[in-house]
């Protein structure tokens, strides 16, 4: 359930990587990096290769308290998706994590090499604990390396048990300058509500209600080509496989 994968991939083609351009020893020394950092922390951390989509996990105690025995990937994976962390993230917290992603990959992606190490992507989200309650953990983006193209590579993305286990609304977006202490907070929760138009929420909705193509056409004056075309931008936005799964997803949401 990646949503807005597809946005986020957009922004990541910007780029024209070079396989070349970054060595396995630069790519070994992040791994050692975050690592070191999960042992201090006992949280999960994730080095993402932006050139090859692949993988890199280290997972610590949070493993036990998420009950992610058994789901834990191998250490590399062909697939940059990590949906395996993101079953336990509450669903109207992982639409949000996902936005504030996408606006500081769009904040970052044309800034000079060194200028974009200086950004991190923060906010605390829910996090369903193995008996089903949810805690809250913070979380942090940044680019951990660019390569010698001066394009951004190594993403490291961290999850550790916040010490503010107090409710709050949404999920605390920022945006921080780690030099110059700059931060800019987003307003996220309200947003959400965007990611689908206004035309794919009422085909959604008359998906939920057992209405099959033909018939929606009918219902909204609109041709059973349009229809299939909004239900076809709906499964892309939402990363999901056919229509009860967007349904499921944008009610679970609050998107609808």
């Amino acid at each position: 359930m990646d949503v807005l994968r597809r946005e986020l991939q957009e922004v990541f083609h910007r780029h024209e990587f070079r396989l070349s351009a970054l060595s396995e020893a630069d790519i070994e020394a992040c791994r050692q990096f975050i690592s070191a950092s999960t042992a201090i922390s006992q949280g999960c951390a994730i080095l993402s290769d932006l050139a090859t989509n692949g993988s890199y996990f280290v997972i610590s105690r949070l493993v036990d308290i998420l009950g992610l025995h058994g789901e834990v990937p191998e250490e590399e994976l062909i697939d940059i998706d990590e949906d395996f962390i993101y079953r336990c993230i509450h669903p109207e917290d992982l639409v949000d994590k996902r936005m504030l992603e996408l606006r500081y990959f769009e904040k970052v992606v044309d800034l000079p090499a060194e200028e974009r190490l200086k950004y991190h992507a923060t906010c605390r989200i829910r996090m369903q604990k193995a008996g089903g309650d949810y805690i809250y953990i913070h979380n942090v983006t940044r680019i951990q390396q660019n390569d010698a193209d001066g394009l951004m590579r190594l993403v490291t993305c961290l999850y550790d048990l916040s010490p503010d286990q107090n409710e709050i609304l949404g999920i605390n977006p920022h945006i921080v300058n780690v030099e110059t202490g700059e931060v800019l907070q987003l307003a996220l929760y309200e947003e959400r509500f965007n990611i689908l138009s206004c035309r794919e929420k009422e085909i959604l909705l008359l998906i939920k209600k057992g209405l099959i193509s033909k018939e929606i056409a009918d219902t909204l004056h609109i041709s059973i080509h349009t229809v299939n075309t909004h239900r076809q931008n709906i499964l892309q936005k939402l990363s999901v496989n056919n229509s009860m799964e967007a349904v499921q997803t944008a009610t679970a949401m609050m998107l609808l």
